[in-house]
């Protein structure tokens, strides 16, 4: 689709092909700089997080980011901040979505809605570097939530980068009367092709800052082992699909992640 172009309220039918035709192939998020840490956690910690019928993965570990996407086939460009916990559904590992604060409400949109991503707006997210030192922060309701620092010691080799694995998320909304959902929650599972671009490799750390409305921090970083930073990345995120329904009360416990709901 010919980005820039004004459309009015109501599409056409030639729009609407012309949108379809452009993400066909899903997503595309492209000439992107991210920095992220792998890093080791409690595994009374993800499970206790996990819906059902998500189980953990025996490993325990995580993946954060921080990154910065300079290109998009939605029209938009944004910075974007992550957190995953590795997963399971009927043995195939993945990682689930805790967490991906935006800075874009397209982008934030097209993620909740399309797949499942717990996406919410945040004030500031940036990377900086100097020299070999990176930092990545996302700030969110004025706290850092995510920070993340790596010291640069070398280039990333393919064998060292995260394994493709798919993401497991869960597409909900709560019905208008509040007291239920208008559907079945749905577990997505969704896949990416990366492009990892000029990867680095280094040594750092991951801090999860306390906040009353992101409570990410009840996630321990045990261990990070392994930092890295790349430019010119490229995610082609692929369709997704719903692979079982939940049942309403036993996911309600865990809907909450896409709020900032206080009591």
């Amino acid at each position: 689709m010919k980005m820039g172009v004004r459309m009015g309220i109501v599409r056409s039918l030639d729009e609407i092909s012309r949108w379809a035709e452009n993400l066909s192939n899903g997503f595309v998020l492209g000439d992107a700089v991210m920095i992220m840490a792998m890093f080791r956690t409690k595994a009374e910690a993800v499970k206790r997080v996990l819906p059902p019928p998500l189980e953990p993965d025996p490993d325990s570990t995580g993946l954060a980011y921080v990154a910065e996407f300079h290109r998009t086939n939605f029209g938009v460009t944004y910075n974007e901040a992550a957190l995953f916990i590795s997963a399971q559904y009927k043995g195939e590992l993945g990682n689930y979505c805790l967490s991906m604060p935006v800075t874009n409400d397209m982008a934030m949109i097209g993620g909740r809605e399309v797949y499942g991503f717990p996406k919410k707006m945040a004030e500031k997210i940036s990377i900086e570097r100097e020299e070999n030192k990176v930092t990545g922060v996302c700030i969110r309701k004025g706290i850092s939530i995510i920070t993340i620092k790596a010291n640069l010691t070398g280039p990333l080799e393919p064998e060292a980068l995260p394994p493709a694995k798919p993401n497991y998320l869960f597409k909900y909304f709560q019905d208008p009367g509040l007291s239920k959902f208008d559907y079945k929650p749905r577990l997505v599972k969704q896949h990416n092709e990366i492009d990892w671009g000029k990867a680095e490799v280094g040594e750092g750390e991951l801090t999860l800052a306390k906040s009353e409305y992101d409570p990410i921090y009840e996630i321990p970083v045990e261990e990070v082992l392994m930092t890295g930073y790349t430019k010119g990345l490229e995610i082609r995120m692929q369709p997704g699909q719903v692979i079982a329904e939940v049942d309403p009360i036993e996911f309600m416990p865990y809907s909450f992640i896409k709020g900032d709901w206080q009591l």
